[in-house]
């Protein structure tokens, strides 16, 4: 894909729908052509500020990153963003509306620091928009609800401090947010803000449906003992009664083997466990699809943790909903070398239509003649003979 221009060592890219949507937005906010242009020019810095905050954070952690504008805002796009840890992932879903606020706190400082009557007019228009566009904005996007900067951000958190085992709940959280703000426009008369809001609400409802039911591991008499003293005297070595007790399974991260249901190898450090423990644990919490979790991983921004699940559900039972997911997760993470490989293989002829133009759009945008080979000659294998048209 070639960028337009480069912001500070970033690729920019814009799609035409981003001014579409831009004009859409503020024909009912501004009452002149003038104002118009001036809102499209604010929401352009806006909405690129914003961005630029994601895509140095991701550099901050060693993560190459470009930007694009689109009918939907703007996405930074990480090169290998999945080898990020949950907490830094958090930092750059904050850094986009922190870079935001930190903009329309330097617009306000120097609009009240700016001499009697500077404000007036067109500049104070321009004053006001900016404001609106990054602070107001800004605190919008920190609502907890994925995509979101705010759901992703909550999701981050969660992930960071007990894995991925509350999926189903950060969904959960995103509904009633969403249904919370479609209320509040309608009171409002914000009608942008309740289209996005339902929009939002939806996307939600159909990933919370994806999902497999949340289920607590049991937790081992080893580290069952170490969590109840912990829970007897607290974290800091103090006494504390007020602790709630909670089961070890649900600390920390959970790796992709537990996600997936499988049981780690046996380690000849390790305490021997209860049989009937175990058999527990077996029946509470069946086997995770490996199509869900890869599916999970990639709608959660982790496309290199997702290449996996995927590659293994679509080698078990090859669909065109799982082989499109592992398309765009390659594409995500820049391995066309695996995806050249999969457009040569047998299964191949699952992949759909949809599928077959993504990867012919990001081979013409790249250049990559061999890639785009491949597509063509898996189309006219599957184009019906002259014989057979009749």
């Amino acid at each position: 894909m070639r960028p337009h221009f480069h912001v500070a060592g970033f690729p920019v890219r814009v799609r035409p729908l981003f001014f579409l949507t831009v004009l859409a937005t503020g024909w009912s906010l501004t009452r002149d052509v003038a104002q118009l242009a001036l809102w499209t020019a604010v929401v352009f810095v806006s909405i690129l500020a914003h961005e630029l905050g994601h895509a140095l954070a991701f550099r901050r952690y060693g993560s190459p990153a470009r930007i694009e504008l689109h009918g939907m805002g703007g996405t930074a796009h990480a090169e290998d963003g999945g080898r990020l840890t949950h907490r830094q992932l958090a930092w750059v879903s904050f850094a986009g509306p922190g870079a935001g606020f930190v903009l329309g706190g330097l617009v306000w400082a120097a609009a009240r620091l700016a001499p009697p009557g500077v404000t007036d007019g067109r500049v104070g228009q321009v004053v006001d928009m900016l404001l609106l566009a990054n602070v107001g904005w800004g605190l919008f996007n920190l609502l907890p609800f994925q995509p979101l900067d705010g759901g992703h951000l909550l999701a981050s958190l969660v992930r960071a401090w007990r894995g991925y085992r509350h999926e189903r709940l950060l969904h959960r959280v995103g509904i009633v947010t969403a249904a919370l703000v479609v209320g509040y426009a309608i009171w409002a008369r914000q009608l942008w803000m309740g289209m996005l809001a339902l929009t939002i609400g939806v996307l939600n409802l159909e990933q919370l449906r994806r999902l497999p039911p949340d289920v607590a591991l049991a937790p081992t008499p080893a580290r069952e003992g170490r969590q109840r003293r912990r829970s007897a005297w607290g974290w800091f070595g103090r006494r504390s009664s007020s602790l709630p007790r909670r089961g070890p399974s649900l600390m920390g991260a959970v790796t992709l083997d537990e996600l997936l249901g499988r049981t780690a190898p046996a380690s000849p450090h390790t305490a021997p466990v209860d049989p009937s423990l175990e058999q527990a644990r077996d029946e509470a919490e069946p086997p995770r699809d490996p199509a869900v979790v890869g599916r999970l991983l990639l709608d959660s921004g982790l496309s290199s943790l997702a290449i996996r699940p995927l590659q293994e559900a679509f080698a078990q039972a090859p669909s065109s909903s799982t082989g499109h997911s592992l398309v765009l997760a390659l594409l995500e993470t820049g391995r066309t070398e695996e995806l050249a490989v999969l457009l040569s293989g047998p299964r191949a002829t699952y992949l759909s239509e949809d599928s077959l133009e993504v990867i012919a759009l990001r081979a013409r945008d790249a250049q990559e003649v061999a890639l785009a080979d491949r597509v063509t000659a898996l189309r006219r294998a599957r184009a019906p003979k002259s014989d057979e048209r009749g």
